[in-house]
């Protein structure tokens, strides 16, 4: 097994990535199978569920790229509460660059599949219908939220919702690093050292809410097959979601 860390260049941004690639890996036409993994919100690749992931898939002999979305883990950039379609084009980016580029000191990979979790699931979704040409065989949706207007309540606190009425934004969280009394940061990953806040403002929640996931019926099933996958005792996104994706 070999794992390799590396950068790939998007419009704005460095996006962080790390490849893992079994002794003897599976091929399809001389070039290494691929799967591409993306994260959810404000997570990242070190999460231990995607540690996780990569090394189940080594052991059935498959490749895989983890990555950061822009503005979380070791990425570059900023990120936002309503940045679906960013993250769908950092998808397509880190596409295409395997597909031309490949993984360094690795010979040419081919994109097989996609394993995606909550809001990265959510911007996979629209990545498959807006760059169908990039669309693997596969596509694996963990929690992924369809209705992105129906807002979880219990996320926000009275004192985000006032700031957001009087001010038109509030800062969520910190994130990035060991929290401490100073900085106050959530844990998402023991080598993600950047502190960096996450603001909430009254655009960003316009822009999820008038995401449209409708557009999944676009999705090239004549040559993808879909499998969705939610928690029976998923707490925040309902699992009524699921099914209008399997809808």
């Amino acid at each position: 097994m070999s794992q390799t860390e590396f950068f790939v260049p998007s419009r704005t941004s460095q996006l962080f990535a790390r490849a893992i690639v079994p002794n003897a890996p599976r091929t399809t036409n001389g070039r290494i199978v691929v799967f591409v993994l993306s994260h959810g919100l404000l997570d990242n690749i070190d999460a231990p569920m995607f540690r996780h992931i990569q090394q189940t898939l080594c052991t059935l002999s498959i490749a895989s790229v983890a990555f950061d979305f822009h503005g979380n883990g070791r990425s570059t950039g900023t990120t936002s509460y309503g940045n679906y379609h960013d993250e769908a084009d950092d998808i397509a980016n880190l596409v295409q660059y395997l597909h031309s580029v490949g993984i360094p000191n690795t010979k040419r990979v081919y994109v097989i599949g996609m394993l995606a979790h909550s809001k990265g699931a959510s911007s996979m979704m629209l990545f498959a219908t807006k760059y169908a040409y990039l669309c693997p065989s596969l596509l694996v949706n963990l929690s992924g939220r369809f209705w992105l207007a129906r807002e979880i309540t219990m996320r926000w606190t009275q004192e985000n919702q006032r700031q957001l009425r009087e001010t038109g934004k509030f800062l969520w969280r910190r994130y990035g690093a060991k929290p401490t009394k100073s900085n106050g940061a959530m844990i998402t990953g023991s080598k993600q050292r950047l502190v960096r806040e996450y603001w909430i403002s009254m655009s960003d929640m316009a822009e999820r809410a008038g995401t449209d996931m409708g557009v999944v019926q676009m999705l090239p099933l004549h040559r993808t097959f879909v499998l969705n996958i939610m928690g029976s005792k998923d707490q925040i996104v309902p699992d009524d979601d699921v099914w209008e994706y399997d809808r």
